[in-house]
């Protein structure tokens, strides 16, 4: 299992690199951006993740049992000349 403070690592590193948890059910949940990622507050520990499949996601603290980056950093916005 991993901690809620590992999530929060993932959400705020900057820039934001998506990554997958993994469930004790054998699933894995991928979070692209960090919008769609609801923490909670300090004394519970269900998070809410918006997935792209249009499904929301609750997951407890105890149920994730690994996290990683899931794709390369995006690239930077490229400034428009003036």
């Amino acid at each position: 299992m991993i901690k809620l403070s590992q999530i929060e690592e993932f959400i705020g590193t900057r820039p934001f690199r998506p990554f997958a948890m993994e469930t004790s059910g054998d699933n894995y949940v991928v979070v692209q951006t960090p919008a769609p990622i609801k923490l909670p507050p300090p004394s519970f520990d269900l998070i809410l993740v918006y997935g792209t499949d249009g499904l929301v996601h609750y997951l407890t603290e105890d149920a994730i049992i690994n996290a990683a980056v899931y794709g390369p950093a995006p690239k930077p916005k490229e400034e428009e000349p003036a």
